[in-house]
């Protein structure tokens, strides 16, 4: 009796083992589960790393693409308004130029010059607003006649220069009206316009050259 009493415990001793095994191969590992959570945070943490430096070489590359105007020198000149002041387009280094080339018969000329006007006007700016009229260039009148024409309208405080020779056409190759030349505060001719532009687009260009 106490032999098979002894047989039976030992079954039940190896049954609870045998249990007790299949238990924890089932029953999945803290420590191992940790580690994995782990390694997956790691890899996010890399991945988000890498996004954020392209990011921040993409905003980098962006604003130094931004710094840098591309493009010819701008041709300096000397004129003078229909005021009598002198301009040299050196005394505006430092400063973005949106130089407007326009006639008095030029009726798309004359629709804008309102725009013009309030550009011109406009306070805290970091570009300046300057026109050129070539008198007797182009059918235009002569230098006597506009002033006597532009003194009857609502634009003659504006920043009229006075190109008699025509020699600013031909230095920056104006052959129609109107002609936009945005300068940047480098001196850098940026960019040319030919015709109709409106005010918020010069004003989108204004802002994205240097």
């Amino acid at each position: 009796m106490k032999k098979i009493s002894l047989i039976l415990t030992s079954l039940s001793c190896l049954a609870l083992l045998t249990a007790c095994a299949q238990k924890e191969s089932i029953m999945p590992k803290k420590d191992s589960m940790t580690a994995k959570q782990q390694m997956t945070t790691r890899s996010s943490s890399k991945i988000k790393k890498g996004e954020q430096m392209k990011d921040n070489q993409h905003k980098l590359t962006s604003d130094r693409t931004k710094l840098k105007n591309t493009g010819k020198r701008a041709p300096d000149f000397t004129l003078m308004d229909v005021k009598g002041k002198t301009h040299k387009l050196s005394d505006y280094k430092g400063k973005k130029v949106y130089l407007k080339f326009w006639a008095s018969w030029c009726s798309i000329c004359l629709s804008t010059l309102p725009d013009t006007k309030e550009l011109a006007a406009m306070k805290n700016k970091d570009y300046e607003v300057l026109t050129v009229v070539a008198p007797k260039q182009n059918n235009e009148k002569s230098e006597k006649t506009f002033k006597k024409w532009l003194s009857g309208t609502e634009y003659k405080n504006l920043p009229i220069l006075l190109d008699s020779k025509g020699e600013l056409l031909k230095a920056y190759g104006v052959r129609s009206y109107p002609t936009s030349a945005f300068i940047g505060s480098d001196g850098v001719l940026v960019k040319k316009h030919i015709g109709y532009m409106s005010k918020k687009n010069i004003e989108k260009t204004l802002k994205d050259i240097k």
